[in-house]
């Protein structure tokens, strides 16, 4: 248990120096102070083992600070975003082959900047080749093209992902020539080839998809899944079929002890299981979750070679401890976290759930018959309970959905699975020495792979088999895992200690409420179910939500989108009707935007927006760039600069990928357009696409600007359009409309509509086929689409 403490301070002094900017002048007086205090301080074991944790916890700190990337003038990073410059180097890890292109890792060596400078310089680089002609390990390349920092987007940093790789350097479009071969590691470049001779033996002996999902069971390789069949399997909560685990190293290591105690012996069987186990490790990637599951593996060889049982909490301690000595960034890879916190949730709770379930059986039928139902619902059920137990908030945090099968497609498809392993190896190490032999075996492999293709994609189409639960913050995660841990601690207590500790607690809350009157604690209540069930009514359910305020003499349009952002298009004039309108849709926990469009600066939205970047956390602005120099708008720059959203000037083709098929293009004006202010062509057209439901929104353009959209061949055609200029006569003219062709109109208009908005010209320009929505006689119009089909409601 020592070591798990140990290991669990190491790894929050990592935490803790990635969280906040700790100098390295104080975590050397902390590691000092308990290295002093470990030495000189002749107190109780537990107080030494403070010390070591201190001195952990300081170590971990700067192990993350050390592995800090410092980039000089030799190195590659230092030359991002400079143009198009020409690299040459080295192929240094397998190809990550995919279906229209490759990534290829290059260990950099020459730099020709654009400006005719040529350096020497170190670094790795990833480099998006085009399919063919194929590159591989050890080739030595001449890359020309953009140099670029990897992207960092809002839900996925690719820039992080790739630096815990050591990568920092991006070439997307890019043209790659072979000048030489054969610069890698000649032990790596064998395992590879022989990985590469496995991969065609897996294709040749079976039919897609079993071909790809063997390959991924056995060797790693993922990217060959068609793309139905992963979501198949994220839908059913059964990727980690797909991904190599502590599964496959026990049954690795277990053939490689069988065959070395007949070939070596005992005492040398061992050590031949080890470095089995090591070279499969390299030959699958040596990905973080696959290097866990080794390491532990590796312990309980050598325990089991010493005569020595192993401890799982500390075999895992000590696996991450390594890991983490090597490259401590590996701590925010997401397959290291699930692996972990799957691995804890085997060590800590498969025992207690089979005890607890062979007690309710043993109440309704014979102990041996319990025991044997526990050991059949053990592997299916029960272990899957127990890793779900720690990995659920990861992956609801992560990828935003809770698979309401995984149970039941879990419990049918786990006992296939050792078969899967052992008759698909089988038939590939059968097939790379005579292929025909090869393909009878696989027909033998394909039954279980075939089975377990079948049931995932039959649990995958069951009603609600999972749901979308949007955006989950993370310290939701922080708040599950606190209260899991008193739960266990509680849990593993003795009897008699937790039999104490119960009753101290118990009159303390009888000290407590006696105090409090029955009816505090029953409004207490009431409120704490009402805000549950408000809570819950507000969670995402999967769809678009597009609403139309009525805000008086202006516009203002709120997108929810299926997964949970919010964006604001707009605002009106005033700000107490458009903060009342955000407060009736909005959780009431909820006090953060995604994104805030302003179509056109004026008067008319800009009172409205700017008190809602005062009171709202936003995090991203587009706005259209006009000479305005009036004092809102003034105020409108500082607070957009106070804010610290992230600010895109709209013009057309600027895209922004709000969700998964959910994206938001603007269509007008082109780069470059000169604008004054108060003139139509100051205003954004925006195009709002999710699926086969789109919505138009032209903002205050007039006829001029319209023409000029249809001449353009713009991309109009759209389910909803919103008329600009709230459906006055010189809007929505007749190409205009012919263009977008509308099913739904929605004409905002203020409930006193003033300008007697809309005109009767414009109602006769839509025909009677066109559905008009008007929101000074209908409400608030929201329409509510899956992406296929949509509906529209109102208020009244």
């Amino acid at each position: 248990m020592t070591l798990t403490i140990i290991a669990a301070f190491w790894l929050a002094g990592i935490g803790l120096a990635h969280a906040l900017l700790i100098p390295w002048q104080f975590l050397l007086l902390f590691g000092l102070a308990g290295l002093v205090g470990l030495i000189g301080w002749g107190g109780s074991r537990r107080t030494r083992l403070l010390f070591v944790c201190a001195v952990a916890m300081a170590l971990g700190a700067v192990r993350l600070q050390a592995a800090s990337p410092r980039f000089d003038v030799r190195s590659l990073a230092a030359y991002n975003d400079r143009g198009r410059v020409t690299l040459e180097g080295v192929v240094v890890g397998e190809p990550d082959v995919r279906e229209t292109y490759t990534n290829l890792r290059l260990r950099a060596e020459w730099l020709a900047l654009p400006d005719g400078r040529e350096l020497q310089v170190r670094g790795l680089a990833l480099v998006r080749a085009d399919r063919y002609p194929a590159f591989g390990y050890g080739d030595r390349l001449r890359v020309t093209g953009p140099m670029e920092t990897p992207p960092q987007g809002d839900d996925f940093s690719y820039r992080d992902y790739l630096a815990r790789q050591g990568v920092y350097s991006l070439l997307p479009r890019c043209r790659v020539s072979r000048i030489g071969g054969g610069a890698g590691n000649p032990l790596v470049a064998a395992l590879l080839s022989f990985k590469r001779r496995a991969q065609a033996v897996i294709a040749a002996i079976l039919h897609e998809p079993a071909a790809s999902l063997l390959t991924g069971i056995l060797l790693g390789v993922e990217t060959g899944i068609p793309s139905a069949l992963a979501d198949d399997f994220a839908a059913t909560g059964t990727t980690h079929i797909i991904a190599i685990s502590g599964f496959n190293i026990t049954i690795i290591a277990g053939i490689f002890a069988a065959l070395s105690l007949r070939l070596v012996g005992r005492r040398r069987a061992t050590w031949v299981a080890i470095g089995g186990v090591v070279l499969y490790t390299f030959f699958v990637g040596a990905s973080a979750a696959v290097v866990r599951a080794a390491i532990m593996g590796i312990i309980y060889l050598l325990g089991r070679h010493l005569g020595r049982a192993t401890f799982a909490p500390a075999s895992l301690g000590a696996a991450a401890v390594l890991m983490t000595v090597i490259n401590p960034l590996v701590l925010w890879d997401v397959g290291f976290q699930l692996s972990f916190a799957a691995t804890v949730g085997l060590v800590l709770y498969t025992g207690p759930l089979e005890r607890f379930v062979l007690r309710l059986l043993a109440r309704v039928t014979s102990r041996r018959q319990a025991e044997r139902a526990v050991g059949w619902l053990s592997e299916g059920v029960l272990v899957t309970i127990a890793a779900q137990i720690t990995t659920l908030p990861l992956l609801l945090v992560t990828f935003h959905r809770l698979s309401l099968v995984t149970l039941l497609t879990n419990l049918m498809i786990l006992p296939a699975q050792p078969a899967v392993m052992i008759l698909g190896g089988m038939a590939t190490l059968v097939g790379l020495l005579w292929l025909p032999a090869g393909q009878v075996l696989g027909w033998v492999a394909w039954l279980p792979l075939a089975y377990t293709i079948a049931l995932v994609r039959l649990t995958a189409r069951v009603p609600y088999a999972w749901v979308d639960l949007g955006r989950v913050e993370g310290w939701m995660a922080w708040v599950y895992y606190g209260l899991l841990a008193a739960v266990t601690w509680w849990g593993y207590l003795e009897p008699e200690r937790r039999a104490e500790l119960w009753a101290r607690v118990r009159d303390a809350w009888s000290g407590l409420t006696a105090r409090l009157s029955d009816r505090l604690l029953l409004a207490g209540s009431a409120i704490l179910l009402l805000l549950t069930a408000v809570a819950w009514r507000t969670l995402p359910d999967g769809r678009l939500h597009v609403f139309f305020f009525d805000v008086g003499e202006g516009d203002a349009i709120f997108v929810q989108t299926p997964s949970g952002r919010q964006i604001l298009v707009d605002g009106g004039p005033s700000p107490s009707l458009l903060l009342s309108h955000l407060g009736e849709r909005m959780p009431f926990w909820d006090h953060d935007l995604d994104l805030v469009v302003l179509t056109r600066p004026g008067a008319g939205a800009l009172a409205s927006l700017i008190e809602v970047l005062e009171r709202y956390q936003v995090d991203g602005v587009i706005e259209r760039g006009a000479d305005c120099r009036t004092p809102l708008c003034d105020r409108w720059r500082e607070v957009v600069e106070s804010s610290r959203a992230a600010h895109w000037w709209g013009e057309a083709g600027l895209q922004v990928k709000l969700d998964e098929g959910l994206l938001l293009t603007v269509l007008y004006p082109p780069p470059g357009l000169a604008s004054g202010a108060g003139r139509g062509d100051d205003s954004l057209v925006l195009r709002l696409d999710y699926g086969e439901v789109c919505f138009l929104l032209p903002g205050d353009i007039g006829a001029e600007e319209e023409q000029r959209l249809v001449d353009e061949g713009a991309w109009l055609n759209c389910t909803v359009l919103q008329p600009s200029r709230h459906g006055d006569a010189g809007s929505s003219t007749e190409p205009f409309l012919e263009a977008v062709d509308p099913e739904v109109v929605v004409i905002t208009v203020g409930a006193d509509n003033l300008f007697h908005h809309p005109h009767r010209e414009m109602l006769e320009r839509l025909g009677a086929v066109v559905r008009v929505y008007r929101t000074d006689r209908d409400g608030t119009v929201e329409v509510v689409s899956n992406g296929r089909r949509y509906e529209v409601e109102t208020e009244q």
